[in-house]
Formats: structure tokens, C-alpha cells, sequence
């Protein structure tokens, strides 16, 4: 039975890129002592750059990967379709800038499901259970929001009452599906303060909008900062290929980067600074990816759907992504850690042994290919994306704010709203480039 489960935006639902020519982004980076340095290419990174360059400042920008793009990743040699190995979903679609980027470039987007299909064992739901879901998720909604509303900085387990036999499925669509960590790790003011709105999805991928927009930024690839020293008159950021000097930099790594003490600072950084890293820290989202050779679910492009589970360890799944036969399993919290630690060949172990318990051992015979996301093990980010932990909302505020009008800071976590997203990575890139401009 397909019913109307929403999502943790759309229940909490109560600028368009920096217009900039290639030649103009040339000129903006051919400074070998640029006004910024920027250090990472990933959404926040290239829209820094981007805006950077519109307002006349030239820049460096330089990358750890090999790639640009971040968290943005999609690729089609896994599975020889397009895979989105890190961002798929775009959220908050009133808001959120790739969306109206994609339409204007020729891009395929569509409105993700707002309906999800649910099991009990190896059968769809009968209407009371289906009743019984939809009130169990609207009763722990409206309790985290009251909490939040009235800014109880606690985490969601604290005021969740009710635990009825859906209580793991809702505790996952809320914690780790959305955010990233079970319902103990976050808080629930930092969670009301999230955007809501629907969500979409592109056709040839998330990553592949992200990258044609970073396509003409120059980008120095395979060079990781190391160090930062900062003075009242400017920066130099030491690399692994040399040092740059600069009158700003503006820093977009994720906060697992920061909170891991890779880049250093010196002279080092107020305390409350280093605290926010820790403490807006990174959750564990990955993906289970699934490669059949029909749609298993029998249930059209793009079908989401859960099942009663009487442990946390369950997935959610995205059925027939893109109608290419590929569902994305999605796991979180403790349980996506957990399978990062146990490798990719258990991950997809688990994932489709999940499937076959709904829908037979035939379902085996039907399995080409799979793979698992490991962005906690990622070097890079070490993390899917950041939220606040109970009694640490406030330090949004900290991690959001320059030290010094010398070091700045962009991504997703710095997003007042649409954190965790993309979109949030990109609108802060674009709000703290002109912030540099202001300051410089």
C-alpha cells in the first residue's frame, strides 16, 4: 500500500547563481598573491569563487580531491548509469538555488515521491497500519517542533513518547535518514531551525550539476592545506605544493576536516571557534547501492519505501532511481558507521538481504551489482554533513563567524537554515565572498 509519509522538510514546511564568464574567472585566479585563497571546491567553494570573481577580487582556489564538486559526486562507471555517490536529493526546492541552475542549463529535474510505500514482513501494510505509521511519525514531528519552538535545546529521544510498534521507522526517517544521527546525537533546535519544502531529483545526477557549474573555475586539484597563519595584515596558507599568500582566505572543508586538527592555525583559534567543530559535528549517511536487472519493487521510477523493523538496524530505500533498475538503501547514524567499519561486501550483504526478507529469494537471482558509501572513512570529510549536538545549537552562531576579518568560513554547516544541503553550501558560499569583499 502506497500512503502519504512525509519527509522530515516537508513537515517542517510551514538566489540564483553569480552570473560570471569564464574569461572573467581566468583573470579573477591568474594572481600568484591573490586577494582570498579559498580552500575547497566544493559547492561553497566554487560559488565563493564564482562570487568572488563579480565583485572584482581575484582568488586561488585549491582543492584536496582530484575532483571538484565535494560531497557532490556523481560517476556512471560503477554501475554505468549516473550514481550519486554523495548529494542526491535537492531540498527545499522554493529555496534552493541548483534547481533553478539546472533549468536554465538544460538539466532534468522532477519532484521527488511525497507518498512511500510500507511493508510488514513480506507484505504491504492494511490500513489501520498504515494509519497507525502516519500518526506515529506525525506525533514525534510535532514533539521535536514543540521542542524546538520553544528552544529546548535537548535531543529528540528526550521528548519522543511514544513508542509504538513504528517507533524505529519514524525514529529513522527523523534521525538518522535526515540528519545523519540517531535521535540521542542532535538537537532538537538546531532541527527546527532546518528549511523545509519538496524535494527534487536530476536526472543525470546531483554531482553532475554541481561539477558543469564549477566546470570553468579554475581549480588547483590534489593540493591540501596545511597550515594557516593569520596577522592583522593578511594570510599565507601553507600547502602540500608550496606557500600563498593572500589578504583573506575563506575556509569551505567540512567540520570533520576542522574537528580533526588537519589544517592548523596559528596563531591558533579562539576556543569557542574550535568548539563549534566539534560540536556541529558530522553524522554517518551512506548509500547501499543496488543494481537489478528490472524494477524489483514493481513500483514505477523512483519509489520510496520502508518497512515495520523492530531494530534500528533497517534501511530506507529509493526503488528504480532514475527508472535505471538502481535502489539506494540509505543508512544512518550508528548503523551507517557501523557498516563502514564492517566494508562495502556486508553493506551490500545487508542491503540486499533486507530486500529479499520483503520480497523472496527470488530477488537474488534478479541482483547484478552493488556498492556502499563510506563518507565517515572519506579523508576528506570524515562525514556525510554537520548538526548540532543537544545543548550546542548556539554554536552555529561561533562557526558561522570570521576570526579576525582574515579567516572566513563557508558550507553547509554555515547555513542558518539550509544546512546539511548543498544548496546551504552554495548560498553560504556566495554570502561569505561578499562578506570578504566588505571586510577587505
Amino acid at each position: 500500500m502506497t500512503i502519504f509519509l512525509p519527509s522530515r522538510r516537508s513537515l517542517l514546511q510551514s538566489s540564483g547563481a553569480a552570473l560570471v564568464s569564464a574569461g572573467l574567472l581566468q583573470r579573477a585566479s591568474a594572481s600568484s598573491n591573490p586577494d582570498v585563497v579559498i580552500i575547497g571546491a566544493g559547492a561553497a567553494g566554487l560559488a565563493a569563487a564564482r562570487q568572488l570573481a563579480a565583485l572584482g577580487l581575484t582568488f586561488r582556489l585549491i582543492e584536496a580531491r582530484n575532483r571538484i564538486g565535494g560531497r557532490a559526486y556523481t560517476e556512471s562507471t560503477t554501475f554505468g548509469v549516473p550514481y550519486d555517490q554523495g548529494c542526491h536529493w535537492l531540498h527545499s526546492a522554493n529555496q534552493n538555488p541548483w534547481l533553478k541552475y539546472a533549468r536554465r542549463n538544460g538539466f532534468d529535474v522532477y519532484k521527488a515521491p511525497a507518498e512511500r510505500t510500507l511493508y510488514v514482513g513480506d507484505r504491504y501494510v492494511t490500513d489501520a497500519e498504515a494509519k497507525a505509521a502516519r500518526n506515529a511519525l506525525s506525533k514525534a514531528t510535532a514533539a521535536i517542533s514543540r521542542a524546538g519552538r520553544r528552544g529546548r535545546d535537548v535531543s529528540p529521544a528526550s521528548v519522543i513518547r511514544d513508542r509504538g510498534p513504528w517507533a524505529h521507522v519514524v525514529g529513522n526517517i527523523l534521525g538518522p535518514w535526515a540528519m545523519g544521527k540517531d535521535l540521542e546525537r542532535f538537537s532538537c533546535t538546531d532541527w527546527y531551525s532546518g528549511a523545509g519544502g519538496e524535494d527534487w531529483f536530476c536526472e543525470q545526477g546531483f554531482g553532475s550539476l554541481i561539477s558543469h557549474y564549477g566546470r570553468s573555475v579554475p581549480a588547483e586539484l590534489g593540493v591540501e592545506a596545511k597550515r594557516i597563519n593569520w596577522n592583522k595584515s593578511g594570510v599565507s596558507v601553507e600547502t602540500t605544493r608550496g606557500t600563498i599568500a593572500a589578504r583573506a582566505v575563506i575556509v569551505t572543508v567540512p567540520n570533520g576536516v576542522l574537528a580533526s586538527g588537519k589544517i592548523k592555525f596559528a596563531p591558533g583559534l579562539p576556543a569557542r571557534k574550535v568548539e563549534s567543530f566539534h560540536k556541529i559535528s558530522m553524522g554517518h549517511y551512506n548509500n547501499i547501492a543496488l543494481l537489478f536487472s528490472e524494477d524489483v519493487f514493481d513500483e514505477g521510477e523512483d519509489a520510496l519505501i520502508n518497512y515495520r523493523s523492530n531494530t534500528r538496524k533497517s534501511v530506507g530505500i529509493l526503488s528504480n532511481s532514475n527508472g535505471d533498475y538502481l535502489s539506494l538503501a540509505f543508512t544512518g547514524g550508528t548503523h551507517a558507521a557501523e557498516l563502514e567499519n564492517a566494508g562495502v561486501a556486508a553493506a551490500v550483504d545487508f542491503g540486499l538481504g533486507e530486500i529479499v526478507r520483503m520480497l523472496g529469494s527470488s530477488v537474488r537471482r534478479k541482483f547484478l551489482k552493488g556498492n556502499y558509501t563510506r563518507w565517515g572513512l572519506d579523508p576528506y570529510s570524515i562525514g556525510a554533513y554537520a548538526s548540532a549536538e543537544p545543548g550546542y545549537a548556539h554554536l552555529r552562531r561561533a562557526l558561522r563567524q570570521p576570526v579576525g576579518n582574515r579567516i572566513f568560513f563557508a558550507g553547509e554547516a554555515c547555513h542558518r537554515s539550509l544546512w546539511s544541503t548543498a544548496a546551504g553550501a552554495h548560498l553560504s558560499g556566495q554570502a561569505t565572498a561578499r562578506a570578504v569583499k566588505k571586510a577587505l
